[in-house]
């Protein structure tokens, strides 16, 4: 693990130079940030109004951060192994007492460390609510595990992708594509109503299916055992491919 933190340590030294993860962090913020401002307006006008609305909560912010997620994650992903096969210093890694899962998951660790200082940006929003109102705590805490695991199985498909071609942009669109397979995958589901077990596999394999609890205030082991599977699976897939490298 030491060595996977090594390698974390000098990848994100790489990612907080880069461009892409400044507009990255700036413009998840100003999305959310336009949501949470129109979010508490609306409510606050109705409430002068002497009208009851609902009052404003994280999951409608935290659930289009999730969803731009798809888009933006390959994005920040498609360079972490990608752009080592492409110099050739991959090849030097290999040379080192390093293990191939050290490996990824030191580019892992340095993606999910960079992830979660983008989510500590959009903590000032529940902030606000504790601040000015009296919020349930039980939801917002649930959401912001949701949006922790399903960033990490967004990264560990990123990661994936990445390993699998030394061109950036095919790593940008194979990540892409597995990630919006996994969102519509329960819509398609939906369609197949002759076979109840397609249906319910189907269902049971998309990301935004097992979101919906955690942005509701419930935490279900099912839905933390998916993405925790997700994770696993791509990384561990992604170490054997760098493994098989050794071998060509």
């Amino acid at each position: 693990m030491r060595n996977a933190w090594i390698i974390a340590q000098r990848e994100l030294g790489a990612m907080f130079v880069s461009p892409i993860a400044y507009i990255f962090a700036a413009a998840m913020t100003l999305i959310t940030g336009v949501i949470f401002v129109f979010q508490l307006s609306d409510y606050i006008l109705t409430s002068q109004f002497g009208q009851s609305g609902p009052p404003p909560t994280v999951g409608n912010i935290l659930g289009t951060f999730t969803f731009l997620l798809i888009f933006a994650m390959p994005a920040i992903t498609m360079r972490l192994l990608s752009e080592e096969q492409r110099s050739g210093t991959i090849e030097l890694l290999m040379t080192l007492p390093v293990r191939d899962d050290e490996v990824v998951w030191g580019k892992f660790l340095a993606g999910f460390v960079f992830y979660l200082a983008v989510v500590a940006l959009t903590l000032i929003y529940p902030l606000i609510l504790i601040r000015f109102g009296n919020p349930d705590l039980g939801p917002i805490v649930s959401s912001y595990l949701g949006v922790l695991l399903w960033g990490a199985g967004l990264l560990a498909i990123g990661v994936l992708a990445s390993a699998l071609s030394e061109n950036q942009i095919v790593a940008f669109m194979t990540a892409f594509g597995i990630n919006l397979f996994l969102y519509l995958v329960a819509f398609f589901g939906r369609f197949v109503t002759t076979n109840s077990t397609v249906s319910l596999v189907l269902t049971e394999l998309s990301f935004e299916g097992h979101l919906g609890n955690f942005l509701t205030g419930l935490i279900v082991a099912t839905d933390v055992l998916y993405y925790l599977l997700v994770t696993a699976v791509a990384l561990f897939a992604a170490a054997r491919i760098l493994e098989s490298r050794r071998w060509r």
